[in-house]
């Protein structure tokens, strides 16, 4: 499929002259660093790892940052494709010169938003297609639900997980600060519904912020028992199927 790179620019730049990941926009290093480190970030590369073990085919992540969670996973599964896709140039030139480092082979980086991910994804190629805090800082929902379905296979998986900002916690922070949004979980399940996706299953986790280093052993087993609960969780995600 033949990219149009005028198209793939031209939606970059919307995002030019407003904040699109908070004060990180312009500090890849720090981001890099806020999400390869502490007990969340380990947990959603164990709890994606999985997603990634179950679903065959090529693996997309729309809105995949600075590519730390890929390049975890591109390592992890060497017989694996991976693809992130990103609008913030300078995070892809950090993402490839850090997957180059490792010596990765199995994964890339483009640069292009998520209404436009089929000039960087052919139709029906994705088996799985993961997001992480993305969705809510995209422009046009519809279209991105859109392009996802037509990038993902048959019997395929999109694999959405968002702030939830049924946390007291998650909101205020969503609400107060800049390039930040809260996410409307239901009124993005009933937009993925009415493309044709289907609802495989939908879970809450991480009681703990993202700031959290470390915790013992009982507070691990209490957080995997009672974060399922409104209120309780940072993260909602959408397990969802292409029929």
């Amino acid at each position: 499929m033949a990219v149009d790179g005028d198209q793939v620019a031209a939606q970059v730049a919307q995002g030019q002259g407003r904040a699109l990941n908070g004060s990180f926009d312009d500090d890849p290093e720090s981001y890099d660093d806020l999400r390869a480190a502490g007990h969340m970030a380990r947990r959603r590369v164990a709890f994606f790892s999985t997603a990634v073990h179950r679903t065959p085919g090529p693996v997309v992540e729309l809105g995949c940052g600075t590519g730390t969670l890929l390049r975890q996973l591109a390592a992890a599964h060497p017989d694996r494709d991976f693809l992130g896709v990103e609008p913030l140039a300078n995070y892809v030139e950090f993402a490839r010169r850090e997957a180059a480092a490792l010596g990765l082979s199995n994964v890339r980086f483009e640069a292009a938003t998520g209404e436009v991910l089929g000039t960087v994804v052919p139709p029906g190629s994705a088996g799985l297609v993961i997001s992480v805090d993305a969705l809510h800082h995209v422009q046009d929902l519809d279209r991105v639900v859109d392009e996802v379905f037509t990038a993902t296979r048959r019997c395929g998986r999109w694999v959405a997980m968002e702030p939830d900002r049924l946390h007291p916690y998650v909101l205020a922070y969503h609400v107060l600060t800049e390039g930040e949004r809260t996410f409307p979980a239901r009124d993005f399940l009933r937009r993925a519904r009415s493309r044709g996706w289907e609802l495989v299953r939908r879970r809450r986790l991480f009681t703990y912020p993202s700031g959290v280093a470390r915790v013992p052993g009982w507070a691990a087993r209490l957080e995997r028992r009672w974060e399922h609960r409104p209120f309780l969780a940072g993260a909602i995600v959408h397990d969802l199927v292409r029929p």
